[in-house]
């Protein structure tokens, strides 16, 4: 089982806070035009969420494939779609030796390659899984938005606090070879780099705020953007999720 098998709670949280549903559908039908039947791989599926997103928004028709390396988030997968195998299936593979095929018409990823240090090589494998004219989308985000969009209604909130630990604990990762902070904003770079054409960038519309007097929420929110208890006695807590939506289609 790897690590994010063991982080479901936490995915499901986040996951539940992270789209406005209406703008979802305004990218599936009037920015992507997902208007036919298509085949859907989804990299680093998890348990699926992508998959409850897309599949009620699209055609009749289309088909769904979510690969990813934990065996206990696929176990997972599994249950929720027990009743839809025959469109929606999902299979345990490690993203590094996954053998891509070009049979895809869009392939996907969400917060997916900002905890990888080989994103190029995944994007590309990505590319690879696409038909000609294929549609590539990869929602990811960029470290330093997230921490600029956080605000806590308290005296005591600094929101420079962390900046100087922050700066370098995601130059240490990059430097060493680990996680990209700045990935979101940089992958529109990258699919032309790959040979990518018609590039277009979005940011999604979701803020995630909270109520002072919530208890549960507020443990819920300081958990999910790593803030400080210390905080939890604020007034109100607001985060703008800051996804980049990027995408682009195989030539």
């Amino acid at each position: 089982m790897s690590d994010w098998g063991l982080k479901k709670e936490y995915l499901h949280s986040t996951r539940q806070h992270l789209w406005n549903d209406d703008y979802f559908e305004f990218l599936v039908k009037s920015v992507w035009k997902i208007n036919k039947p298509v085949r859907i791989i989804d990299f680093g599926c998890g348990y699926g969420y992508l998959a409850q997103m897309l599949m009620p928004l699209i055609p009749d028709g289309s088909s769904y494939k979510g690969i990813d390396i934990s065996e206990e988030l696929i176990k997972e997968a599994n249950g929720i779609f027990e009743s839809d195998k025959e469109r929606i299936r999902f299979e345990v593979s490690d993203l590094n030796e996954y053998v891509a095929c070009p049979e895809y018409d869009v392939v996907i990823c969400q917060a997916v390659l900002r905890h990888i240090p080989n994103p190029v090589e995944i994007l590309d494998k990505m590319i690879g899984s696409a038909k000609s004219g294929g549609l590539i989308i990869c929602i990811e985000p960029s470290r330093r938005m997230e921490n600029s969009g956080i605000y806590l209604d308290s005296t005591d909130f600094d929101p420079f606090e962390n900046d100087d630990f922050l700066r370098q604990k995601w130059i240490d990762e990059i430097k060493t070879g680990g996680r990209d902070y700045q990935i979101g904003l940089r992958i529109p770079a990258f699919m032309k780099q790959l040979g990518l054409t018609n590039i277009g960038v979005r940011i999604n519309d979701y803020v995630d705020y909270v109520g002072g007097e919530n208890k549960s929420e507020i443990k819920r929110f300081l958990n999910d953007h790593s803030v400080n208890p210390v905080y939890e006695n604020s007034d109100g807590f607001v985060a703008a999720r800051c996804q980049v939506i990027t995408y682009g289609y195989k030539q």
